[in-house]
């Protein structure tokens, strides 16, 4: 009789000790998981930081663009804004005014915050959009063709995947689709 209570109490322990093992690899998968999960968090918070950094470094690009522009061309261009509220037949029968007004820069000092109007700070974005697509042509013509054959079709998201795919980096990629290299980084580390 006490063998078989002794049988039984060790069958007990080894089962015991089998439930133990298991409790303790799922309690070390769990901490893997809450690892990985803050490595993640650290990623994403790290990610965010530089797509704000960058952010700020395209305002401060387009605020010293605006700045190369001279003050009397900034009148210029509000003398435009009011003309075309008041009269908008007038303003289209003048296209001299509008291409010296197109083609005209703007300079801001710091100390002097004006306005600057819409149509200004849009030529001056425009250019600067043109001059780097003139950039991309130049580099590799061909190549932009079927760049734009895939643009009609494909969406920036399946763009940027396909030529993940291709083995280009997030920086050619960023440049090719004109999008901020750390909103690519994101968009691949989402789907990877």
């Amino acid at each position: 009789m006490t063998t078989i209570l002794i049988a039984v109490l060790f069958f007990l322990q080894l089962l015991s000790f089998y439930f133990l093992i298991i409790l303790n690899t799922k309690l070390a998968k769990f901490k893997d998981l809450e690892k990985k999960q803050e490595r993640l968090m650290r990623e994403m918070d790290d990610t965010i930081s530089v797509y704000l950094t960058e952010m700020k470094d395209e305002n401060d690009r387009l605020i010293k663009e605006l700045q190369n522009v001279s003050q009397p061309e900034v009148a210029a261009g509000t003398m435009l804004q009011e003309e075309h509220i008041r009269a908008p037949k007038e303003r289209a029968s003048s296209p001299a005014v509008q291409e010296s007004h197109s083609d005209s820069s703007l300079n801001l000092d710091k100390e002097s915050r004006s306005y600057v109007p819409k149509n200004v700070v849009a030529n001056a974005y425009s250019r600067q959009q043109h001059t780097s697509s003139k950039r991309m042509q130049s580099a590799s013509p061909p190549k932009v063709e079927e760049q734009k054959k895939l643009e009609k079709v494909l969406t920036v998201e399946q763009q940027a995947l396909e030529l993940a795919k291709q083995g280009k980096s997030t920086e050619e990629i960023a440049k090719q689709l004109q999008k901020g290299k750390t909103e690519i980084e994101l968009l691949l580390k989402f789907h990877y």
